[in-house]
């Protein structure tokens, strides 16, 4: 449930820095007298505060359903600078905000709710354990990934403790 809620963020920061580009307000913004430092930054500050509600909430919601575990709440907390920073990196490579909505949703949920647990699985098997390792690291170029990867971790690690 966390995997959508969480791939859910970066898709409305998606799409407003594309209706910007697709309206021209940024060219606007730029050409009556607007640094473009100024721009990326007040952005990115918006962008992160917003971010942080959801997150918030969540913590919120593990502590009230008592199924806080031990160092989640930190992945949750860096979660929002990384996703913004990603997914300005991802709205280069599109021109229609729907087409970027989509594909930037879809990479965040298969990577963060699908991958995160073929990887804990192919690391409780000990014949795909190096694989499992090594995809870990490849997986958590994408910020979502390290956040649903810590949960099923955090909270299954008494279960693959008794495993090996």
């Amino acid at each position: 449930m966390v995997a959508i809620g969480i791939s859910l963020i970066p898709t409305v920061i998606v799409s407003f820095i594309l209706k910007e580009r697709e309206e021209n307000l940024k060219h606007m913004q730029l050409i009556s007298g607007m640094n473009k430092a100024g721009y990326w930054i007040s952005n990115t500050i918006a962008d992160v505060l917003k971010a942080y509600l959801p997150i918030l909430c969540i913590i919120l919601l593990t502590r009230i359903f008592n199924t806080n575990y031990p160092g989640v709440w930190v992945l949750y907390l860096l979660y929002p600078p990384a996703i913004v920073m990603f997914s300005y990196t991802f709205t280069f490579f599109f021109k229609s905000e729907t087409s970027a909505q989509i594909i930037i949703f879809a990479i965040n949920f298969l990577i963060s709710g699908v991958m995160s647990i073929m990887v804990i699985t192919l690391q409780i098997i000990p014949q795909t354990e190096h694989l499992g390792n090594q995809l870990r690291w490849y997986f958590c170029l994408v910020p979502s990934f390290p956040v649903c990867h810590g949960i099923i971790f955090s909270s299954s690690s008494d279960l693959l403790i008794q495993a090996q």
